[in-house]
This record gives C-alpha cells, structure tokens and sequence, in this order.
C-alpha cells in the first residue's frame, strides 16, 4: 500500500487483489477507500468514501506518478450518472490540471463507474429509509 498526502485529502491506493476496504485515521478523521475496479494495468481504482455528499462522490486513480482525481454525481432514482470535474495531481500532490467534465457517463455493470454508482446510490437509500 503506498499513502499520499494531498492537502487536506488522503488518498490510499492498495495493491491487493480483488474488492478491498482501507480505512484510516488521519488527523482525528477516518479515511474510507473502497476498491471499485482496476485499470488496464491491473492498478486499483478507489472510491472515496470519505467524500461522499448525497449521491456526489469522488473516483481515484493513479495515472503514472500521480494520481487523477474524478467527481461523480449520481441521479438514483433515475439510473444516471454525471461526471463534474477531473483533477490531476502530481508524484508529490501538487494539482497539476483540473477541468470541468459535466457529461453524462453510461456506466457499463461490472465498471468501476457502475460499481461507485452502487455503493453510493445503496447508501443514500439506507440512509434515507432511517
């Protein structure tokens, strides 16, 4: 497992197989990753739990060095999903571009799209039902 420190934000990739869950403390707050998927060089693509807001939620994965950060909005009720923002962070967390995505995603099942979506979706619906 390797940690980054990003400002504020903690990102912990793993380098297990398989759906894994990191948790850790940081500065009295717990950081929760949840592995959604993998890239095509067999690397962890991570939900951060921790940044869940209703059905908006952040994807990250490593993109040589770094690491990209992605912004997820998700319609649960109707099945859709939206990407706001993209964010690129260097080897040593300095942001090195960020965009405004603000499309639709089509998320195929078994992606980690579809797979954050889930996860994220089946909380706010327990969340609501209490």
């Amino acid at each position: 497992m390797f940690l980054k420190s990003f400002s504020s934000v903690v990102v912990a990739v793993t380098l297990l197989v398989g759906n894994t869950a990191i948790a850790q403390t940081t500065n009295n707050q717990l950081a929760f990753h949840i592995q959604v998927g993998a890239d095509h060089d067999g690397n962890p693509i991570i939900l951060d739990a921790g940044s869940v807001q209703g059905s908006k939620y952040t994807i990250l994965q490593k993109q040589g060095n770094g690491l990209t950060k992605t912004t997820f909005r998700a319609s649960c009720t109707e099945g859709r999903l939206f990407s706001e923002t993209s964010s690129i962070y260097s080897a040593d967390g300095q942001l090195v571009t960020e965009k405004q995505t603000k499309q639709e995603i089509t998320p195929q099942p078994g992606t980690p799209e579809a797979n954050s979506m889930e996860i994220v979706c089946q909380t706010a619906s327990n969340d609501s039902n209490q």
